[in-house]
Order: C-alpha cells, then structure tokens, then sequence
C-alpha cells in the first residue's frame, strides 16, 4: 500500500467510526422508552396598549421651549417654531414626547388643527398640506414612537408664517396659543 492510499485508508475509517457509534437502537427497545413529545406554543403576556383619550384641550402660551403634559394621554409637547414650507405655506415643529411605558403608534395623534386671526376677532382655520404638497420629507409620525422616546413632528398648513402672529395650533389635547411665528 502506498503512503497516499494509506492516508486515503485512515480518512475513509476515521469518517466511518464515528457514523458507527450512532447506530440504530438497542436490542430492547422498550426499555429506554419515553413520554411522547408534547408541542406547546410560548405565550407573551398581554402588552399594554398606549392609551389614546379626548378631553377637554388645556391652552398653553408656553412657546419658549417648556415642555407641556397632555392632560389625557402620556405625551409631553414641546413647542419648536414655524418657518416656510419649501413648496409655500408654513411648518409647524413640535417635539413630542412618549411619556409612557409602551410604544405610541403612529396614528395615536389625530391631525393637529391651526386657526390664525385675519383682522379684528375673526379667526380662520388653515388647511393641513401633505408631505408631497408642502415640500417636507415627513408629516408627523411615520412609525411607532416608542417608550421614552422623542421626536421633533412637522406639520404643514396653507398659510404664511407672517399671519401666524395670533394663531393656535392645537395638537392632542394642548393648544399652542399666541404668536407662533417667533
């Protein structure tokens, strides 16, 4: 036998050994036997859910950057500023804030509203403008806000940041009131 046969030899018997020692089953098979398996699916506990209520709204003249809690939900505001949209119209920033222990969806928060004075005591409210109308990546929440977190949320309306010197935007139950285009 040569060196290289040799070598060939001793690979082949060293796979095979091994693939002996997992053969069949013993003799007496019913000696080992064992309960039969038994197939359960893992349960999680029940999660919360982010509660979601309507209430009566606070008004808040808190445009300095003070954090204000909603009142019925776990959220806190953060009043940012406003600027032009890029395609016209303004961009309201707000951070909010997910005080809560579970994640808030992205839907929790209804369209925020913004009414503006057009002369005297007359107050007008602005239309809400889409992401693609006002020129902005993304218009308030586009995924859960998960626990802790905080975002800073756009929102776009049909009107000038310059008629916004006695306007209220109103967003959950807080409505930012006074003049918005600091």
């Amino acid at each position: 036998m040569t060196s290289r046969s040799a070598r060939f030899a001793a690979v082949a018997l060293a796979c095979a050994l091994p693939l002996s020692a997992c053969g069949g089953p013993a003799e007496d098979d019913t000696a080992g036997a064992q309960a039969p398996l038994e197939v359960t699916t893992p349960t999680a506990p029940p999660q919360e859910e982010f509660k979601v209520e309507d209430v009566d709204n606070i008004v808040s003249e808190e445009l300095t950057g003070e954090r204000v809690d909603d009142p019925a939900m776990e959220l806190s505001y953060k009043w940012q500023g406003a600027s032009s949209a890029p395609n016209g119209g303004s961009v309201l920033v707000v951070a909010v804030t997910n005080n809560s222990e579970v994640p808030m969806p992205a839907d929790a928060l209804a369209q925020p509203t913004l009414s503006y004075t057009t002369g005297g005591n007359n107050k007008e409210n602005a239309a809400p403008l889409s992401a693609e109308a006002s020129g902005v990546d993304i218009i308030g929440l586009d995924q859960p806000l998960r626990a802790g977190a905080t975002v800073n949320a756009k929102y776009a309306f049909d009107v000038t940041p310059g008629r916004l010197w006695d306007a209220d935007f109103t967003i959950g139950n807080v409505t930012f009131k006074g003049n918005l285009n600091n």
